[in-house]
C-alpha cells in the first residue's frame, strides 16, 4: 500500500459525519508487532494552499492517476487510521514525485527534530 493513493472514509472534526477523501499511503504498523496494523497517510487536497513542504500534482498527471483536478500532497498532514476506512484504490504515485515527497517529508521531519532539540535545550 506503501507510496498508493486510495479514497479514505474521514471523520470530519467536531461531528459523527465522514468524508471520502484521497490520501497518500506512507507507511503502517505491520512491522512495529501490533496485532492491528493502523496505516499512516497524508492528505491530498485540490483546494488547499501549497505549503513550502506540500507536492503539486499537476492536472495531466492527477488525472492519469484517478485523481480529478490538480491537487497538493499535504506531507505535513500526517495521520494514522484502521485499514477499515480505506476504501479504494486510485492508483500508485509516480516515481518523480515518490522522490519529491520523500525528500520534502525528510525535511519536514527534520525541521520537527531540530525544533525540536532548540527548545530541549532553551
Amino acid at each position: 500500500m506503501i507510496g498508493e493513493i486510495w479514497y479514505y472514509k474521514a471523520k470530519l472534526p467536531n461531528s459523527d459525519e465522514y468524508k471520502v477523501r484521497p490520501v497518500l499511503v506512507i507507511g503502517n504498523d505491520a512491522n512495529n508487532n501490533l496485532l492491528y496494523a493502523d496505516i499512516h497517510y497524508v492528505i491530498i487536497s485540490s483546494s488547499s494552499p501549497v505549503g513550502i513542504y506540500d507536492v503539486v500534482i499537476e492536472e495531466n498527471i492527477a488525472k492519469s492517476i484517478n485523481l480529478i483536478r490538480k491537487s497538493v500532497i499535504k506531507t505535513t498532514k500526517i495521520y494514522t487510521g484502521p485499514r477499515t476506512l480505506f476504501e479504494r484504490k486510485l492508483g500508485v504515485l509516480p516515481e518523480n514525485l515518490k522522490q519529491e515527497f520523500i525528500n520534502k517529508y525528510r525535511e519536514y521531519q527534520n525541521q520537527l527534530i531540530n525544533s525540536f532539540l532548540i527548545e530541549e535545550y532553551v
